[in-house]
């Protein structure tokens, strides 16, 4: 999904997750984290192992990051995210990848992503901002292409992100004020009825806004004033005047590579990804087959 976006961001990704967490973090004596923190972990994790802690400063926000063996989810190694006042933020679980939901496995093992190398073990997701779960599915192409892909615990393919090899998943935390948040999800529950929301992001000067609406992964944009720009998803299948004004154009005889559908307030169109050798060029075209932009 969206590789190329993926990819080209990649660098710009590795700089900004270096930028925003600190290198000075330090290991922490329990007697040394807030007691709210203490407390705060102790009534939801009270059969543990092999428990430290650290501090860690992500984006704005200084964490304590509790590391553990969770024996009362079969020993699995566990991460849970506070802050000083004791509010959890995040838990991070890693598991086995033949223990996660079938719904995920079956989705994984039929996605185009199913011949890549699989890790053996798989992350799940808690947070204290969405109500979903996701699932972290760390794959390598042939190509040595790193990805991680992120499904929802039905099995929906939320994104595929390039995996930048922390071996973490502090990007995560949420980056977003909470009125930010309280906003976008009235916009979403206004607009989008019954829409389950995964991730709230402030990126590149926009609200972003990843959700699962009629079982499909969106995104959805809103500037800072909570605007809305547009809700974009990928396609498989253009339709015939969209396929047919590609023939009768210049890029007849380019291969479609990838396609996004997008709704703005300006209308609508197709984002479609030709490819023809090593020439690669991206257009909009309308569902009447005109091309826009």
């Amino acid at each position: 999904m969206k590789l190329k976006m993926y990819f080209a961001l990649l660098a710009m990704g590795i700089i900004g997750l270096q930028s925003c967490s600190n290198d000075d973090d330090d290991d922490l004596p329990s007697s040394k984290v807030p007691e709210a923190v203490r407390n705060a972990f102790d009534s939801s994790f009270s059969n543990t192992a092999n428990l430290s802690w650290e501090t860690k400063t992500v984006a704005k926000g200084q964490y304590y990051k509790a590391e553990f063996n969770n024996k009362s989810d079969n020993g699995y190694k566990t991460e849970a995210w506070y802050t000083a006042d004791g509010a959890w933020y995040m838990t991070e679980t890693e598991m086995p990848y033949n223990v996660i939901p079938q719904a995920v496995k079956t989705s994984f093992e039929s996605s185009e992503y199913a011949s890549w190398k699989r890790d053996n073990e798989v992350d799940r997701i808690e947070r204290n901002a969405v109500k979903e779960i996701i699932y972290i599915i760390e794959v390598e192409s042939p190509q040595d292409v790193d990805m991680d892909l992120h499904y929802s615990a039905d099995g929906i393919l939320v994104k595929a992100v390039n995996d930048d090899g922390d071996g973490d998943n502090e990007s995560l935390l949420p980056d977003a004020p909470s009125e930010m948040v309280t906003a976008a999800t009235e916009f979403i529950q206004k607009n989008y009825p019954n829409a389950r929301i995964i991730e709230i992001e402030a990126e590149h000067g926009m609200i972003e806004i990843d959700i699962i609406h009629d079982n499909q992964s969106k995104e959805v944009l809103l500037s800072t004033i909570y605007e809305w720009i547009s809700t974009s998803w990928d396609v498989y299948t253009l339709p015939a005047k969209v396929t047919e004004a590609i023939k009768a154009s210049q890029y007849n005889g380019y291969v479609v590579d990838d396609t996004e559908y997008f709704e703005t307030p300006a209308g609508n169109y197709y984002l479609v990804e030709l490819e023809q050798g090593k020439n690669e060029v991206k257009v909009k075209i309308t569902e009447d087959g005109e091309f826009i932009g």
